[in-house]
């Protein structure tokens, strides 16, 4: 189920209006609309309001399918992008998440190359 399908499902369950949902993530009612049409995405602040107001953990609510259907592997990855995106949006790294960090990206590129080697071979 893609991203757009989820949340549109979680909220209708959760009984909300495409309007209420914005109002209490604080986005605009068409930025909303764009997220269920699937014409954009929300930011890791955005996500994380979004998925608790759901009642959702963060990745499950962002968790993308591989292609050829095999389980996500890298709920650790999308959470620590929704985190950069938060960091970017104004937030500060501390000192002793920097290492981590910087692994946590390295693990995610030589993963990403053989993933895209066993493909292409």
């Amino acid at each position: 189920m893609e991203f757009k399908d989820r949340i549109r499902l979680l909220r209708r369950e959760a009984g909300l209006t495409q309007r209420e949902t914005a109002e209490r993530i604080g986005v605009t009612y068409r930025t909303y609309q764009n997220y269920e049409a699937g014409a954009s995405v929300p930011s890791g602040t955005v996500l994380a309001k979004l998925s608790r107001l759901l009642g959702v953990s963060m990745d499950m609510l962002s968790a993308a399918e591989e292609p050829d259907g095999a389980e996500v592997e890298n709920s650790e990855l999308n959470a620590l992008l929704c985190e950069m995106q938060a960091l970017f949006s104004g937030g500060k790294l501390r000192d002793e998440d920097k290492k981590y960090v910087i692994d946590a990206l390295t693990d995610a590129f030589w993963r990403s190359k053989e993933l895209r080697e066993r493909r292409e071979g």
